[in-house]
């Protein structure tokens, strides 16, 4: 198996996933990254907050972009100051802190944004080899032979028996979406 070869045909599909929702219509999220709360200058505080870090398409378990990146999506959230009226939980109010952190950092209104999605290493056979999360890669016996694959754990509890092929996965996902625009 030639390193290049799959980084660079993963990439290629994965850009064709997303590529193909932004052909369909399907509105990208947006990614943040987390800014720890700091001072400036050791006196002025500053608290945390968010900066752009690209855009994404969330494919249940997988995040991707038209780049070939792919992502774990991280913490999902709607920049929104929308509530529900009555008392509020303490973790909604915790959301609601987080999507104001959101607006003020200029993300757009009503967007989902991806906090922290963790980008997944496509180009480190070895490091996919010993990932335990969404994309995996495995060895799997195909035509009798052994073959190593990439393969999508689409929720966290699945066992590896119950992996499936990126490319089936994506083709899969990326249907579902168009699907869902098309009757929108």
């Amino acid at each position: 198996m030639n390193h290049n070869s799959v980084s660079t045909e993963t990439r290629e599909l994965i850009a064709s996933a997303a590529n193909r929702l932004l052909a369909a219509g399907a509105n990208p999220e947006q990614l943040a990254l987390s800014t720890p709360a700091r001072r400036l200058l050791g006196l002025l505080p500053f608290s945390s907050s968010f900066k752009k870090a690209g855009e994404g398409f969330l494919l249940g378990a997988l995040v991707v972009t038209t780049h070939g990146e792919v992502f774990e999506p991280g913490l999902i959230i709607r920049a929104s100051l929308k509530t529900l009226p009555g008392h509020q939980a303490q973790s909604a109010q915790e959301r609601l802190e987080l999507r104001r952190k959101l607006l003020a950092a200029k993300f757009p209104e009503d967007r989902t944004v991806l906090i922290d999605a963790r980008r997944l290493p496509i180009d480190d056979l070895e490091a996919l080899a010993n990932e335990n999360g969404p994309l995996v890669l495995r060895e799997t016996i195909v035509d009798g032979n052994p073959v190593k694959q990439l393969l999508v754990r689409w929720m966290p509890t699945a066992p590896d028996s119950g992996l499936r092929p990126l490319e089936d996965y994506l083709n899969e996902r990326v249907e579902l979406a168009i699907t869902g625009i098309a009757e929108a």
